[in-house]
């Protein structure tokens, strides 16, 4: 089954953003899909430029928007921000650990009025902090955790843990006891199944260009984050128009099907054919296997 609309937009906004036009031009195409959700990443320093900017657009929207942050950023947020839009939820982004120990000011996050968690980008320098990350969620009171998507539209190099990794990721999760009081939000299965090793990984399949759509700084439209299939352009077509074209609905239906190699394969049903941006950055083809899988 195919959405007409997807329930879900990522939203990059660009760090400088000089072009007010495509800033209002684009929100005006998201208000026009209706989507349920908005993730907005602003990592620019001063983030009452373009991401005040975008929840003024919005203000009357009955879209739920969630904004992502630095963590390091989270000094510089202007009082009053969340007043603008419907915003539901404050995500601190990092890839740092020690960034969560000495860069969270709880007396500034207690006064933001809104639901407040860690977006933590898992890599191969860091991924061992997993449990670490987990264990400072709870003994601050943090309840949401996300393990973000790579934006593999920036040529970043995929990140993955081969299966004898998830296994010790897993264990030492365990030992924590406190991944079961979070909300988590991860997309990659293979990773899902370290942190949930009993639990089968919730969405059907890939979900890219279906559930969800996702916006790149300079407008660029891509399926999702981590699929580096660039759809279109929002400098030269409305949103609506590249989630209605004939190119995207073509690509959608190129992955209804797994991958070659996982069609006989008896965990299927548990991975979903894997990241097929993954797939596809490290094999050069959507028919690719997910070297997570391995």
């Amino acid at each position: 089954m195919e959405l007409a609309s997807p329930i879900t937009i990522y939203w990059d906004l660009p760090p400088d953003p000089q072009d007010t036009d495509l800033l209002q031009r684009i929100s005006a195409d998201i208000s026009t899909c209706r989507p349920l959700m908005l993730q907005l990443y602003s990592n620019a320093v001063q983030p009452k430029g373009g991401l005040l900017f975008v929840l003024k657009q919005l203000r009357n929207s009955p879209i739920a928007i969630s904004i992502t942050i630095p963590v390091t950023n989270l000094r510089n947020l202007p009082d009053g921000l969340f007043n603008e839009a419907g915003v539901r939820e404050l995500l601190l982004y990092t890839d740092s650990l020690a960034d969560l120990t000495e860069k969270i000011d709880f007396g500034k996050t207690a006064a933001l009025q809104t639901s407040l968690g860690i977006s933590f980008s898992a890599t191969r320098a860091n991924w061992r902090q997993l449990p670490e990350v987990v264990s400072f969620c709870r003994n601050n009171g943090i309840r949401r955790l996300v393990l973000p998507m790579q934006r593999l539209y920036s040529n970043e190099p995929p990140f993955f843990i081969n299966r004898q990794e998830q296994q010790e990721l897993a264990a030492a999760l365990a030992e924590t006891g406190a991944v079961e009081s979070l909300n988590l939000t991860i997309h990659d299965p293979f990773l899902w199944r370290a942190f949930n090793p009993t639990v089968p990984f919730p969405q059907a399949g890939c979900q890219a260009a279906n559930t969800m759509i996702a916006i790149a700084p300079d407008g660029g439209v891509y399926p999702c984050p981590s699929l580096p299939v660039r759809l279109g352009s929002i400098n030269e077509n409305s949103l609506n128009e590249i989630i209605s074209s004939p190119l995207k609905k073509k690509f959608r239906r190129s992955l209804l099907e797994p991958p070659g190699e996982c069609r006989e394969c008896s965990e299927i049903a548990v991975c979903r054919g894997g990241c097929r941006g993954r797939g596809l950055s490290l094999q050069g083809t959507l028919d690719g296997l997910d070297v997570a899988c391995k």
